[in-house]
């Protein structure tokens, strides 16, 4: 994976190795590249590691400039990537270069592409045929020579087969070279250097020590899903160490678990640590009803006949531990 600011590859999984060897080739020609993985790969910033490991710098003569078709409407994101002249409705009173004339040289990525309309999505697949582009509300064309990156979060023939892409524009992206992005769940052992890389980064910004990374912890984390990948990960390590203490690194209350909790009190006691024993106890006692309510289909009193209690005392205890019941759940 990459960190955002300098684009550096982090990780020892077999499909790392291979991004990296594809993007080292990739660095070496001006081929347009289409870049492909869920939400969170981290597909913008693979596109700053090609772009950087060809020209060394993401400003000068060869810049890099990027735009995420998501967060844009329709008419910006044609004016962003095109320019216009002063006089333009519904446009700032002056004259702007756009995207392609400002990465003359160098590269323009388009992220999320899939999200732009069929007239804008038109228009790029002409300008990556002619290499050409005019500015709103002017009748000058000019020649550009910038290299093109477009993500996307799924392959061009599923979102052309789901109409999310013109047919121009799949047609062009069919000449490009593809990279293709791992989920995080199928590279696991990616996490450990990923969360050690990220702990030292953020400590870094904040000025402060590196903690310690508790193994317990890596295993949670290892184990853990990552529907939102790399920028999910990321996140929660940002949130650990707000909640880490005397050093010690320290999961988010929502990623502990009564194993990790079990673990990390024998750990303590062993070792003379501190800790606080009701809150290991109520992760464990949590994780405990929750199994035994998904058991028996949520039905309150045969969970509670199965824990040794009365129902009375379980009600009391999904209040405490703040458990959904049945009925919350729908």
């Amino acid at each position: 994976m990459v960190q955002t600011t300098d684009a550096y590859i982090i990780g020892r999984s077999k499909a790392i190795e291979q991004l990296k060897k594809q993007i080292a080739k990739l660095a070496k020609n001006e081929k347009d590249v289409l870049l492909i993985g869920e939400p969170g790969v981290g597909k913008g910033v693979v596109a700053k590691r090609i772009h950087l490991e060809r020209f060394g710098d993401l400003e000068g003569k060869h810049p890099l400039h990027s735009i995420n078709a998501f967060v844009i409407d329709d008419k910006e994101l044609e004016a962003t990537l095109f320019g216009f002249e002063k006089g333009v409705p519904g446009m700032p009173p002056t004259t702007k270069r756009g995207l392609f004339e400002l990465a003359d040289g160098g590269t323009v990525l388009i992220e999320e592409i899939e999200e732009a309309s069929f007239r804008n999505q038109m228009k790029i697949a002409e300008f990556i045929r002619e290499r050409k582009a005019r500015r709103l509300g002017s009748d000058e064309t000019r020649s550009i020579n910038v290299r093109m990156m477009m993500t996307m979060k799924r392959t061009a023939d599923e979102l052309y087969e789901n109409h999310k892409l013109f047919d121009d524009l799949y047609n062009e992206l069919k000449k490009f070279e593809e990279v293709s992005i791992l989920p995080l769940r199928d590279r696991p052992e990616d996490i450990p250097l990923l969360v050690k890389h990220f702990v030292s980064e953020i400590c870094a910004d904040l000025g402060i020590k590196d903690v310690a990374i508790d193994i317990n912890a890596i295993d949670v984390l290892v184990r853990h899903p990552w529907r939102e990948n790399v920028r999910e990960l990321k996140a929660v390590i940002d949130k650990s160490i707000l909640f880490s203490s005397g050093g010690r690194f320290v999961l988010p209350p929502e990623l502990s678990d009564e194993k990790t909790e079990v673990v990390k009190m024998i750990n303590n006691v062993v070792t003379g640590q501190e800790f606080v024993l009701d809150n290991s106890l109520d992760v464990i006692e949590k994780g405990i009803i929750e199994r035994a309510l998904l058991k028996f289909g949520f039905n309150q009193s045969r969970a509670a006949s199965f824990l040794g209690m009365t129902e009375q005392t379980l009600r009391y205890k999904l209040k405490r531990l703040a458990i959904p019941s049945a009925r919350q759940r729908r």
